[in-house]
């Protein structure tokens, strides 16, 4: 674990474990250097994690009232933004800043302003992998925020690992060039207002020879976007070489059953041409289990960055600690990053951080956490600066929500998976 740490750059490895019963909660320290720590928490105790019951409960709430009622799902939705605001709330001081000050990296404390910020990789255990942890609000303020605390991920690059082993399989995969394959998929459905908006930014303003698939009007007539032609880009699929790129803004859904929850896509044009799936309820669903369909052969060297510029990516309904999503499914075909989701973001504030993202990962020339990383302090930043790619409605969009975009409930449902070394691009390591 410790070579995986020193090969990526990363300072430490912190798994998050919750207590049962009346014990108390532990953050394990696996630091790049020295030996390993506990680190008892009593917030994570069971009565100290009643925020994140109050969130989940919340949530469920939600999920449980059909958006066909506006006011109903209306409210219920504010009773769950209400609960994020708490569990950020508690996040911070009952768990990062403690963890923070035994790693001497609070930007008050052993590291200054000016220095580089601490590289963690979260292994949250159980219900703890529903928090956006990189969202704790940190006691004291940053000099000059307009706010009595700092966001975790202000003093540090946050990436989440479902466990050891696949931290350490991300870890010994390079990167490939983003723009060298890329390959953009708008909403099929066409009901994600800003899909079109999106990908037609992207591909103008980082990726102007990326292949285009579903809603758009570039995109070939028989570029539908439907699972099959996302596998076909992904590693262990027939296109030779994998995409280097893949950003798919589609709807997705965690299922009750990990294995159920899917990016919804396009369903073939003609049934005939899939007959495996002829008994399947819905052909335009790329499930995990699809995703995980392949034989098992030798991953290469590279791997490919993945976005998912959708709902839900990054959690099942039931199951909460990463071990099987959408996300972790991806990185187990040998992408080298994901990017996911843990709830649903407005289309506008989700395409505005993603085009920042990629601007970030393309002429910042950043690494895939560092540029996630960069695109949320953009939002948070109320005198934030459009990037280039940022125009016509999006940029309109935008500006007229220049307020909303700094809300926890805009930025902070994304999520980096993968390997977290600060480099663009790498030769595959063998930590």
């Amino acid at each position: 674990m410790r070579e995986g740490l020193c090969a990526t750059g990363a300072d430490a490895l912190v798994y998050l474990v919750p207590g049962q019963g009346t014990a108390d909660g532990v953050a394990v320290l696996v630091g790049s250097a020295g030996d390993p720590a506990a680190l008892p928490l009593p917030g994570l105790g069971a009565l100290g994690r009643e925020p994140l019951e109050r969130y989940l409960d919340a949530g469920a709430r939600r999920s449980a009232v059909s958006e066909r009622g506006m006011d109903a799902y209306a409210e219920a939705h504010r009773h769950w933004e209400a609960a994020l605001e708490g569990l950020c709330d508690w996040a911070g001081p009952a768990v990062l800043a403690p963890v923070l000050d035994a790693l001497g990296a609070r930007a008050e404390g052993g590291r200054g302003a000016h220095d580089a910020p601490v590289r963690l990789v979260l292994v949250p255990c159980g219900n703890l992998g529903a928090v956006p942890w990189h969202a704790a609000r940190l006691p004291g303020s940053r000099a000059g925020a307009p706010r009595p605390y700092a966001y975790a991920c202000e003093a540090a690059v946050i990436s989440y690992a479902a466990s050891g082993g696949e931290f350490l399989r991300a870890a010994r995969r390079g990167r490939m060039p983003a723009g060298e394959r890329a390959v953009l998929v708008a909403d099929p459905s066409g009901d994600l207002t800003w899909a079109q908006d999106e990908v037609t930014a992207l591909r103008t303003a980082y990726y102007t020879g990326a292949l285009l698939y579903g809603w758009h009007e570039d995109a070939p007539e028989s570029a539908l976007g439907t699972p099959e032609d996302v596998l076909s880009h992904l590693p262990g699929g027939p296109a030779v070489p994998a995409a280097s790129l893949l950003h798919l803004v589609v709807h997705g859904l965690a299922g009750l059953r990990p294995t159920d929850s899917a990016l919804h896509l396009a369903g073939p044009e003609d049934p005939a041409d899939t007959p495996d799936l002829a008994d399947t309820p819905d052909p335009g669903r790329l499930t995990v289990t699809r995703i995980l369909d392949v034989p098992a052969t030798e991953r290469a060297a590279a791997g490919p960055l993945i976005v998912l510029s959708a709902c839900e990516t990054d959690l099942s309904s039931r199951d909460h600690d990463e071990a099987l999503t959408p996300t972790t499914a991806l990185l187990a075909r040998g992408a080298t990053d994901v990017v996911g989701s843990r709830w649903k973001v407005s289309d506008s504030a989700s395409a505005a951080l993603m085009v920042v993202f990629h601007h970030q990962l393309t002429v910042a020339g950043l690494a895939p956490p560092d540029a996630l990383r960069a695109a949320q302090l953009w939002m948070l930043d109320h005198d934030r600066r459009p990037v280039p790619g940022l125009a016509g409605l999006l940029l309109a969009e935008t500006q007229g929500d220049a307020g909303g975009l700094a809300r926890v409930v805009s930025w902070a449902g994304f999520i980096h998976q993968g390997s977290p070394a600060p480099h663009a691009s790498a030769e595959g390591r063998q930590p």
